[in-house]
């Protein structure tokens, strides 16, 4: 650690290392000790230590965000942006969705949700609407379910056929958490996904959008027992169904 504060010190003073100058005093070497750290753990505990001692060190972090030379440092500097709620870095954030590295969007995305200015929700549905990454889908519809951003329902349903089981679990939750009743037919298509968390998670959103009760283990009883969830699923789909062939006499 005395090695890195020495290298810090001396990247100071040569002007290859930003530290802006409203930073607190104090924050200074932590804000140094950030961008010249290169392991991601390790600069990730610095982030922390920062963002907890600092609660005023949004405007830092976000110039160290706009200056950073390297992905690591500027989206783990969003990422401390969000954590703080700093609002003014908001234009910034939504320019970030459009990133070309993964990690930027996905922190742009979560931090934008935890500021929660809701300005910026046509800037998350065209972002999502464009985006392919599994992992950066699942923090934007993250973030618009943070927005309560219930006009994006439609765009997010066109994301849920993506490859990834767990990125389909996102996006079927943020539907179920988004949604009406009237979207109960599109979680149902989900109740047959071969994956056991999707038809899991679909089955939840129809109880619910509808108030139904397929007996998933409470989460306080326990470890979840799969045996009982996927009864509680099997149940969902014996509801559906009937309700489907009750329409179908009609």
């Amino acid at each position: 650690m005395k090695t890195l504060k020495i290298v810090s010190a001396l990247l100071m003073t040569a002007g290859l290392l930003y530290v802006p100058a409203f930073a607190a005093e104090g924050s200074s070497q932590l804000l140094a000790s950030f961008q010249t750290e290169r392991d991601v753990a390790a600069k990730e505990l610095i982030l922390d230590k920062l963002t907890q001692s600092y609660p005023d060190a949004g405007p830092a972090l976000l110039e160290v965000a706009r200056s950073a030379g390297d992905s690591d440092t500027a989206w783990l500097a969003i990422r401390g942006i969000g954590h703080l709620r700093f609002k003014g870095a908001v234009p910034f954030l939504a320019q970030s969705l459009s990133s070309k590295h993964a990690y930027v969007r996905a922190n742009s995305a979560r931090a934008l949700g935890e500021i929660k200015d809701t300005s910026v929700t046509s800037f998350l549905m065209q972002a999502i609407k464009n985006e392919k990454d599994g992992g950066v889908i699942e923090q934007m519809s993250l973030a618009l379910t943070m927005l309560h951003a219930v006009e994006s329902v439609a765009v997010l349903k066109t994301k849920a056929l993506h490859s990834s089981a767990q990125t389909r679990t996102w996006v079927v939750g943020a539907v179920a958490d988004l949604g009406k009743r009237e979207d109960v037919p599109f979680l149902a298509t989900y109740l047959d996904d071969k994956d056991h968390l999707v038809a899991m998670r679909a089955a939840e959103g129809i109880e619910q959008l509808t108030g139904q009760d397929f007996g998933f283990p409470p989460s306080v009883s326990g470890p979840p027992s799969q045996q009982r969830e996927v009864a509680a699923i099997q149940r969902a789909r014996t509801w559906w169904r009937q309700r489907q062939a009750a329409a179908d006499r009609r």
